[in-house]
């Protein structure tokens, strides 16, 4: 006799850009292979979401005090902010909501043990998205404590232990989890057990801006330079570009330095630069030659999925273990931002341009386990359903 399948799922996306990302493709897929899904999303996301034809529920959280930051503590406090309010929002709803799930989907910040002595799913029930590693060699996360603190007044309001979400990264649950990324690129992936599913990297397919004005030299090579969404206000790095690479004849170089440096405060801009707060990255690396990036998995994997040439600066928390398996496959150099200056980044770059075949050949090794990865992700979720 066989039985009905079960048809409920309950997603809660990342709440952070990093996170969220990769949550896109794998909506879609659960949409395509029948099962009704609702997806609670924090209202930043929500639109990114219109498209995939699930059920979409929107929360909000208070932002009001994220510029009241003590002396000392950097804006990147404010994600532990947005995450411990996103637990508070997520368990408000489910506390009020009358539908019946048959699986939890949710990113990895979202505890799953502490998440289900609240909603109390069967373990094997419950499948958790990493967007990034699952294993690393760091133990102390910076700012962890901070984040801990955060989480105080939650853990008293529903009797929980939440701590220092960061290191969910190194401390991965024991139920399913779904790894955005292949087992040749993941780090120490002949170490991990049959709970992790290796399902490739998910790209997101952003609008393009109408208004972006940027117009790619056809005589020059291009270098992509961003570190990222999360710890991107470092001037003097942006400087240090400008000064390795003005008006050079070879290269043409746009830099993507975030919302909060004000483009006004570069003094001088050279005539073969380009300085943007945002740009949609996976449209810029199609046409980029090397990519200098801050090492979060999105952007090195966006990278190697354009097959561009890679340059590391990890700079807080798995980045480091990132830029080391981007080095030992051959597929881009790391770098020392403690050690970095004119030269070595220079050095870099021509190291690069002296040994194209070698980087080519990493790079297409990674890429073809992507690809595999990719193509073995609608029979891994089945399973896993089934």
């Amino acid at each position: 006799m066989s039985t009905k399948k079960s048809k409920n799922i309950l997603y809660l996306t990342g709440v952070l850009h990093g996170h969220f990302t990769g949550n896109i493709e794998i909506i879609k897929l659960l949409v395509s292979l029948g099962y009704n899904v609702t997806c609670w999303v924090l209202d930043t996301f929500a639109e990114r979401l219109k498209n995939t034809g699930a059920k979409i529920e929107v929360y909000e959280i208070d932002r009001s005090d994220f510029n009241k930051l003590p002396p000392g503590v950097p804006k990147v406090y404010n994600n532990a902010k947005i995450v411990e309010r996103s637990y508070d929002a997520v368990f408000t709803m489910f506390l009020k909501d009358k539908n019946k799930y048959d699986y939890l989907f949710h990113d990895m910040f979202f505890n799953c043990s502490e998440i289900n002595k609240i909603f109390k799913f069967p373990i094997s029930n419950i499948i958790t998205i990493y967007a990034s590693f699952c294993i690393t060699e760091m133990k102390n996360m910076p700012w962890g404590d901070k984040r801990a603190q955060q989480m105080e007044a939650l853990n008293k309001k529903y009797n929980l232990n939440l701590g220092d979400y960061v290191k969910y990264i190194y401390q991965p649950p024991s139920n399913n989890k779904l790894i955005l990324t292949s087992r040749y690129f993941h780090f120490r992936g002949e170490e991990v057990d049959k709970s992790f599913h290796f399902i490739g990297p998910s790209i997101e397919e952003r609008k393009i801006d109408n208004n972006f004005n940027f117009k790619k030299d056809p005589n020059k090579k291009l270098i992509y330079i961003s570190l990222g969404t999360i710890i991107n206000e470092i001037m003097q790095f942006y400087l240090l570009c400008i000064e390795s690479f003005k008006d050079s004849e070879k290269y043409q170089v746009l830099m993507s330095v975030g919302n909060d440096i004000d483009i006004k405060s570069f003094k001088e801009i050279p005539s073969n630069f380009s300085i943007f707060n945002y740009v949609v990255q996976t449209e810029i690396l199609k046409q980029t030659d090397i990519f200098i990036t801050h090492g979060g998995l999105n952007s090195i994997q966006e990278g190697i999925l354009n097959k561009v040439f890679l340059i590391v600066l990890p700079l807080v928390n798995d980045a480091f273990e990132n830029a080391r398996m981007v080095e030992k496959l051959g597929a881009g150099i790391s770098l020392n931002y403690k050690e970095l200056n004119v030269d070595v980044l220079r050095n870099a770059v021509n190291t690069i341009e002296s040994n194209r075949e070698k980087y080519q050949k990493g790079i297409e090794k990674i890429y073809n386990s992507f690809q595999e990865a990719r193509n073995q992700r609608k029979e891994i979720i089945e399973k896993l359903l089934s």
